[in-house]
């Protein structure tokens, strides 16, 4: 928790050149987790690239701790309109957005939407989620894998009612071995 909180006061103290883009808080919080952590599922080196050629320099190791847990990789601070929000990207291939702010509601619904349009013959499934789930805040969990493969894909989104809470969404995705859902190398990049 103490690194959500340090997180959280990152995000409201970091304020880049925004990238300015007229849609609802739910549906920015689900654009921002495609066009990083989804797009860079096969490579890995996607995230820092879509940064890049938005002109957003890395965090200091230090402040982007905050974001790792403690775990190597790079985090970058983005706000979109009147948003903050954080993206990082673990060594390891984990990656996760961050929204200071955000409805809950909106933001569970928007990650379904992204989680039914993933196309057959890959499975969907929700799985018990041992985060967080009290005081207004809940974490869900789903498997994603293409029948039979050894490998897939885990989806944590946790979200908070509190508007006191320090931060009120959180997505990440990483690579799994789909029957002990331990994390797994990123792949490498070309």
């Amino acid at each position: 928790m103490r690194h959500l909180l340090c997180s959280a006061v990152v995000l409201a103290m970091l304020a880049p050149a925004g990238l300015a883009r007229a849609a609802d808080a739910a549906t920015v919080f689900g654009g921002l987790f495609t066009d990083t952590c989804l797009a860079a599922f096969n490579d890995p080196g996607k995230v820092e690239a879509f940064m890049e050629a938005r002109g957003l320099a890395a965090l200091p190791d230090g402040i982007a701790r905050n974001f790792l847990r403690g775990n190597s990789g790079k985090a970058w601070a983005i706000v979109l309109g009147e948003a903050n929000y954080a993206v990082a990207q673990t060594d390891e291939g984990l990656c996760s957005v961050f929204a200071r702010q955000a409805q809950a509601e909106a933001v569970t619904a928007e990650f379904e939407r992204l989680l039914k349009h993933i196309p057959a013959p890959v499975q969907v499934a929700e799985l018990e989620s041992g985060g967080p789930n009290r005081n207004g805040t809940r974490t869900r969990s789903w498997g994603v894998n293409a029948p039979g493969s050894p490998n897939g894909v885990m989806f944590v989104l946790t979200t908070s009612t509190d508007p006191e809470a320090s931060l009120q969404a959180m997505a990440s995705m990483a690579r799994v071995a789909t029957r002990e859902f331990k994390l797994l190398s990123a792949p490498d990049t070309p």
